[in-house]
Formats: C-alpha cells, structure tokens, sequence
C-alpha cells in the first residue's frame, strides 16, 4: 500500500457548503418558489433524513472495518459491504440528498441547482483522486468492485 496520493483541494463538505451559500445567496436575490408549502416540507424533510442515514450506515460501514472516513488520509481497508455495496460514494451522495432537502425545504430551485453543481465537482475533482488513490493501494479488488457497484446510485 502507498500512501502518496493527490488530495481534493477542499475537503467535501465545504465544497457542498459552499455552493449551498451561494444558491441560497442567488435565491435571496432572484426567489423562484415553485412548489406548495406541504410538499416542501413533506418531501424536505424525508430527503435530508435520509441522506442523514446514508452518511451515518457509510460511517458505521467504515468504522466497522477500521479505516478512516478522511478522504485527506490513505485507506487500510476497501469497504464494500453495507451501504457500499450499493453505492461507492454514500457519503456524498448522502450530502447531495440533504442538500436537495434542503433545497425542497426552502422552496428554492437555486439550491437545486448549486447540489447539482456541487456533485459534479465531487464527481471531477475528488472522486476522481479518490479513486486513482484506491486503485493503487487495492489494486485489482478495487477494480473488481469498481465493476460491480456504481459510482453514485
């Protein structure tokens, strides 16, 4: 195992933070409310508890298997049970979810489109490291699973 690798130039977190800044700015600024108050609310909610459980089985799935969750710190074990073996990214796709809930709470399309904007740097630019990372340290394993489950959903 190697533990030289290109790490993200911000943690993910922050990158979803951020973009949920910015599409709440821009939604202060130009509102497009498209939806009734008893669906936002309905649907907000049910999506940002489950993006809340997404992230916390991908936690439990990592620390049962006595790796780390910091994408900033090299991998002692490819996880691929649990919710890993339904998708390899839980804990964003877990992020993007509370922040569409987020997005359906506030009624507001801007956030919608600044989850959209932030998966797709995720995707790019730390998933992508992320990856080369663990190819390198698990070798064919990690290509097996790559065969097997998707990156997303």
């Amino acid at each position: 195992m190697t533990n030289e690798f290109q790490k993200p130039f911000a943690p993910p977190p922050a990158i979803f933070g951020v973009t949920l800044l910015v599409g709440l700015g821009i939604d202060l600024i130009f509102p497009l409310p498209v939806m009734p108050l008893v669906f936002q609310l309905g649907s907000g909610m049910i999506a940002v508890t489950t993006g809340v459980l997404v992230i916390c089985s991908s936690m439990k799935s990592i620390h049962r298997a006595g790796t780390t969750y910091n994408p900033y710190s090299a991998s002692t074990a490819l996880v691929t049970s649990g919710i890993y073996q339904y998708t390899r990214n839980p804990g964003y796709l877990g992020l993007a979810v509370i922040q569409f809930g987020l997005a359906l709470i506030i009624d507001s399309l801007w956030i919608a489109i600044s989850t959209v904007v932030a998966v797709f740097v995720i995707d790019q630019f730390v998933i992508k490291l992320e990856e080369e990372k663990l190819g390198r340290t698990f070798g064919q394993q990690y290509q097996d699973y790559l065969a097997q489950v998707r990156r997303w959903i």
